[in-house]
C-alpha cells in the first residue's frame, strides 16, 4: 500500500523532485545511529524521532543534524515519503521484471541499461552491477523491491561514466542492508530500516522511512549540490556553478598553466654550441587548459601556441613531451604522437622554414604574422592533476646526418631519440649521470621560460647577456637573484637598443 500523497504513472521512467529532502544525506524516523569515524555530507535528519547519536566520532561535512517534526527534518520526511510513492507507482516501458535473479553473480559483472526494473519480493547483490548510463546526466534507473535488499562484502554499483548515480533510486518495500565494504551508487528510500554495515560507502541518499539508519565507519558522500540545493545539470556531484562543463559528467574543472595571455619559451638552436647566443632561434608562446573531472583526474589536455619568431638558419622542429605513457593519450588533434618514446611526445611541426617566411628577428626585413596552433588529447585511465601538473617539457630538435639533437629547458631530461653522444661536448655542461641538462659550462641555459605572453626577445645575432643585463647574474644564481630580469624595463637592467 502506498503512504499517500504524490503518485505517478509515467511513460518513461524520471527522477521524481527531492524537494525539502534534497539538502539531507541521511533521513530516519525513529533514530540515527552510528559508530566509528562515519564521513557524512549534507545534512542528516531524524522524524519524528530526536535521536541522532555518534556525531561524533562521525562527522558531517557542509551539513548539520536536524531532529524532530518541528525542524526541517520534518518536511524533509514528508517529501521523502511522497518521493517513495511516486517510485513505487511508475511504469515505463522499459520496465522489466528481475525476480529470482541476482545483481552481479560470482563470475562477473553484470550491465543494466536505464528503465525501472521490479523485484517482487527480495533483491541480492552479490558481485558488481554496472549502470549504463551513456554519459546521459538525465538517465534515470530505478529499482522497485518488494521487500528487502542486500548486498555482499565487497560488491559494488558501477555507473559506466564514472558519475555518481544521482538519478538512480532504490525503492524497498523493507529495509536495505549494505555488506561490509560494499561500494555502492544511487539513492536508497526504504519503508523500513537501513544498516550500512563497516567500511561501506554510498554516493546516494539514505532515507528510512519507519525506521532507523544505523551507520558503522561508513563513507555517505553526497555532493555538494544536495547540500545547497544548486543545480547539478550532469550528476557528477559538482554544482553547476562551479562546474566548467555542467553537462557533461566526464568534465568539470579547468586548470591553466598561465594565469594570464600565456607564457613565453625561447631556443638557442646551435647546442652543444653556444653559438651566437640570441635565444630568439624560435619563441614560442604557449598556453595550456588540463581539464579535469570531479575527482581532479586529468581527462583532457588543449593546448595553445603561438610561433612568434624563428632566428635561426637551422631547420628545428617544435615538440612537447607529457608525464604520461603514449597509450593514455587519445583522439589527438593538431599534432602528431611520436614513435618510439617512452612518453607521450607531441610533434606540432618538423621544420619551422616551412612554417613562417621571415623570421621575426630583424628591424630591417619583412615580418611574418605570428602562426598558432591547437593540439587537443584525451586522456584513459589519465593521473591526478598532482601528479600530472600544468607546465611541461617543451623543446626543438634538428638533425645532423642522424643525430638528433633536442634542445630543452635547463634541468629538463631529452627524449628517447636524442643523440646522447653530443651532450658534454662543445660550450654543453650536460651530465646525465648528475642530472644536469642543457647549461653551458658557464651555468647559462640554451632555453628560456618566461611567465608571460608579450616577452621582448633579443634582437638577431645580439647576445641576450647584452641586451638584459641581469639575465647571467639571474642564470648563474640558479634563478635566486634578479627574478624580473626580463619584465623590469629600467636602463640599468636591459639595453632596449639589443631588443627586437
Amino acid at each position: 500500500m502506498l503512504l499517500g500523497g504524490l503518485s505517478a504513472t509515467t511513460i518513461g521512467q524520471t527522477a521524481p523532485s527531492l524537494g525539502a529532502a534534497q539538502t539531507f544525506s541521511v533521513l530516519g524516523s525513529s533514530t540515527v545511529t552510528n559508530t566509528g569515524p562515519t564521513k557524512v555530507s549534507c545534512n542528516v535528519g531524524v522524524s519524528p524521532g530526536s535521536a541522532v547519536t555518534g556525531f561524533l566520532p562521525g562527522v558531517i561535512q557542509n551539513g548539520q543534524i536536524y531532529s524532530g517534526v518541528g525542524s526541517l527534518a520534518g518536511p524533509a520526511m514528508a517529501r521523502a515519503t511522497e518521493v517513495y510513492n511516486n517510485l513505487k507507482a511508475q511504469t515505463a516501458a522499459a520496465t522489466t521484471d528481475l525476480t529470482g535473479k541476482v545483481l552481479g553473480e560470482t563470475a562477473g559483472a553484470i550491465t543494466l541499461n536505464p528503465g525501472i526494473y521490479t523485484f517482487s519480493s527480495s533483491a541480492q547483490l552479490n558481485a558488481t552491477l554496472i549502470l549504463n548510463d551513456g554519459n546521459d546526466p538525465n538517465a534515470v534507473f530505478i529499482f522497485q523491491i518488494g521487500s528487502t535488499l542486500t548486498t555482499a562484502s565487497y560488491s559494488k554499483v558501477v555507473m559506466s561514466s564514472g558519475g555518481k548515480g544521482t538519478n538512480v533510486f532504490w525503492q524497498i518495500g523493507s529495509s536495505a542492508t549494505i555488506g561490509t565494504y560494499t561500494n555502492f551508487k544511487g539513492n536508497i528510500i526504504a519503508l523500513a530500516s537501513i544498516t550500512m554495515t563497516t567500511g561501506c560507502t554510498t554516493t546516494g541518499k539514505l532515507f528510512a522511512l519507519n525506521g532507523a539508519v544505523t551507520m558503522d565507519t561508513n563513507e555517505v558522500q553526497i555532493g555538494l549540490t544536495s547540500c545547497t540545493g544548486i543545480a547539478d545539470a550532469d550528476g557528477d556531484g559538482v554544482p553547476d556553478n562551479v562546474d566548467a562543463y555542467p553537462t557533461d559528467a566526464t568534465k568539470a574543472y579547468n586548470s591553466y598553466s598561465s594565469a594570464g595571455a600565456g607564457s613565453t619559451v625561447s631556443f638557442e638552436d646551435l647546442w652543444p654550441s653556444q653559438g651566437d647566443f640570441d635565444m630568439n632561434d624560435m619563441v614560442m608562446v604557449y598556453k595550456y587548459t588540463i581539464v579535469t573531472n570531479d575527482s581532479n583526474i586529468v581527462v583532457q589536455v588543449i593546448g595553445n601556441f603561438t610561433l612568434a619568431a624563428t632566428g635561426g638558419s637551422g631547420n628545428s622542429g617544435f615538440a612537447v613531451q607529457f608525464p604520461i605513457p603514449p597509450g593514455m593519450v587519445q583522439q589527438l588533434t593538431g599534432g602528431t604522437l611520436e614513435a618510439g618514446q617512452d612518453k607521450a611526445v607531441i610533434v606540432l611541426f618538423s621544420n619551422m622554414r616551412n612554417e613562417v617566411p621571415y623570421w621575426n628577428t630583424q628591424h630591417t626585413s619583412p615580418a611574418s604574422l605570428a602562426k598558432t596552433y591547437t593540439i587537443s588529447f584525451n586522456l584513459v585511465n589519465g593521473p591526478l592533476l598532482s601528479a600530472f601538473g600544468t607546465n611541461y617539457n617543451p623543446f626543438i630538435f634538428n638533425y645532423v646526418a642522424q643525430s638528433r639533437r633536442e634542445v630543452h629547458l635547463p634541468g629538463k631530461a631529452p627524449t628517447n631519440l636524442a643523440d646522447p653522444t653530443v651532450f658534454g661536448t662543445k660550450d654543453d655542461n650536460t651530465n646525465t649521470t648528475f642530472g644536469r641538462y642543457y647549461v653551458t659550462k658557464t651555468g647559462l641555459p640554451y632555453a628560456l621560460d618566461m611567465p608571460l605572453a608579450n616577452y621582448k626577445y633579443v634582437l638577431e645575432s645580439k647576445d641576450i647577456t647584452n641586451a638584459y643585463l641581469h639575465f647571467a647574474e639571474w642564470a648563474i644564481s640558479g634563478g635566486t637573484l634578479f627574478t624580473d630580469w626580463y619584465s623590469n624595463p629600467a636602463a640599468d637592467y636591459r639595453n632596449a637598443a639589443l631588443i627586437y
